[in-house]
């Protein structure tokens, strides 16, 4: 196998084929104005388990402009310090659905792990087993630049990389992923 300091700096798009959608609630309105309902379900206790993230605070919605069922607004919240985005659609029926746009469910780590072995594999001839790279097992709110840092083990060395994974679709799972010397 060629040395994992081979690709540091190297950047490869990755889209996963099973959807890595985060989990989503939705809610009847009926008496509140959309936005008032998305943060309550946003701040509520079905959302934070659903996400698996802890409590939600802090929701801020605008309400939309056109109430018609499929309009689509955007809300803000914060978990632990984090900002958690979410798109919130008008349903039938005075309903809601909210779904968050950068969390990736722990359920998911293991493929992003597990793709971004297999694309590294792939474009440069490597042989790395496919648990090299750890994700964790807590789900991830996504930073400001929509990236997660994983590690990434060369077998061969014991050497440990940064693997920032940029995602940019969490419901396709979409993403990208550079490998960085951990001191970078």
């Amino acid at each position: 196998m060629r040395s994992c300091a081979g690709f540091i700096g190297l950047v490869l798009a990755v889209v996963l084929f099973s959807s890595a959608c985060s989990g989503s609630v939705d809610f009847s309105f009926g008496g509140q104005t959309p936005a008032e309902a998305a943060v309550e379900l946003i701040e509520g206790d079905e959302m934070a388990q659903q996400l698996d993230i802890g409590v939600i605070t802090e929701a801020v919605c605008e309400d939309p402009a056109d109430t018609e069922v499929g309009t689509v607004f955007t809300c803000t919240a914060t978990n632990e310090g984090e900002t958690v985005e979410f798109d919130v659609e008008l349903e039938p029926d005075d309903r809601i659905f909210a779904s968050p746009t950068n969390v990736v469910d722990q359920s998911f780590l293991v493929d992003y792990a597990t793709s971004a072995v297999q694309s590294l594999n792939s474009a440069n001839g490597f042989t790395l087993p496919d648990d090299a790279i750890d994700c964790g097992d807590r789900t991830v709110v996504l930073d400001a630049d929509r990236q997660m840092t994983c590690k990434l083990t060369d077998p061969d060395s014991g050497i440990e990389y940064d693997a920032v994974l940029t995602v940019t679709d969490t419901e396709s799972g979409s993403f990208s992923v550079e490998i960085r010397d951990v001191d970078s």
